[in-house]
């Protein structure tokens, strides 16, 4: 039992260097979601990034992360592809933002509020299109 929903915490979400905290409950709903289509838990590798902390991961300035609209998520036994086809199905990511890293476990889903896709191939930022050939 977590104490932002059934199955999430607040500590899952919490900035690794800072233990600062932002994280938008559309957020939590719509991985809720998605943790009832997958059926087992959903890991939260990132979540809310303090401005200096995404620096020094190597976010992009203007990273969901930073205003708690985002997270890295992986689901053991479950790869990159079927990741993103799962979050494909959940209104918050289908209006928001799915990045994929081919070679990665995980994913990143957003609730922005607008669509945006994308892939991190070899560092480079491509089309989603582009990263799914990689997968």
């Amino acid at each position: 039992m977590g104490d932002l929903s059934l199955h999430f915490s607040r500590s899952e979400f919490a900035d690794k260097e800072t233990g600062d905290c932002k994280v938008n409950p559309l957020l939590v709903e719509a991985l809720e979601q998605m943790r009832a289509l997958v059926g087992r838990p959903i890991g939260i590798n990132s979540g809310y990034r303090s401005p200096a902390h995404n620096i020094a991961v190597g976010g992009v300035g203007h990273s969901q992360h930073c205003v708690g609209d985002a997270a890295d998520i992986e689901v053991p036994g479950l790869d990159t592809f079927r990741l993103y086809v799962l979050a494909e199905q959940i209104s918050e990511f289908q209006n928001g933002g799915v990045g994929i890293y081919p070679g990665e476990v995980f994913i990143h889903v957003d609730v922005r509020g607008h669509r945006a896709r994308w892939a991190r191939v070899n560092g480079v930022y491509v089309s989603i299109i582009e990263g799914l050939k990689e997968i």
